[in-house]
């Protein structure tokens, strides 16, 4: 007769499927806050399998909650049995609660960043702008990313992405930035490739 599964590693696998189908979204926002390297927005290929690991973790989080809520035999020798902490209900729930938040985090990630554009100086006849075709971004959630990145740099004035067209508009001043410095700097901050 086979072993039955520990709830323990069915939870610590469903917050470890939960986490990888959001891994695209939170490495680049990392990134950002110099927690890791560009290197973390590289799981953009883990992006088109976000719903069958969403699926996947409520397969492991269903099977948690059968086995915690499944009805107990009755105990024939009449010894107590110890409840261990990380098979209770409550943990079960904090686990799933925590799941659900790294399910829906790209959808909120947007709020974690600040809204601001750089600001226009007035009639600036270096004014020059400039369209990066930019390749691997994987949701609306990585433009956020991409502006992000840019927006604070010297000589940006505005930065415009589009995820659906793949590219980004940024309008600079050529005396500060140029169009290879703001290439350079999407690609090392965030892990997408530029194309020339």
């Amino acid at each position: 007769m086979s072993k039955p599964i520990n709830n323990t590693k069915l939870l610590g696998s469903g917050i470890i499927l939960a986490l990888a189908s959001s891994l695209c979204c939170i490495g680049p926002l990392l990134a950002l806050f110099g927690a890791a390297g560009g290197a973390l927005s590289m799981f953009s290929w883990i992006e088109p399998l976000r719903p069958y690991l969403m699926l996947v973790t409520a397969l492991v989080l269903g099977l948690a909650f059968y086995r915690v809520y499944k009805p107990v035999k009755k105990d024939d020798c009449g010894c107590d049995t110890k409840k261990r902490p990380m098979q209770s209900k409550a943990f079960l729930w904090i686990v799933t609660v925590i799941s659900i938040g790294l399910f829906s985090f790209p959808y909120y990630e947007p709020y974690f960043r600040n809204h601001t554009t750089a600001a226009s100086s007035v009639k600036n006849t270096n004014l020059e702008q400039v369209i990066l075709v930019i390749d691997g971004m994987s949701c609306a959630a990585c433009e956020g990313h991409v502006n992000e990145a840019v927006k604070n740099e010297e000589g940006v004035q505005e930065i415009s992405t589009s995820y659906d067209e793949g590219r980004s508009t940024i309008k600079f001043d050529r005396t500060k930035t140029s169009r290879q410095q703001l290439a350079m700097i999407i690609e090392n901050k965030t892990g997408y490739k530029v194309k020339k």
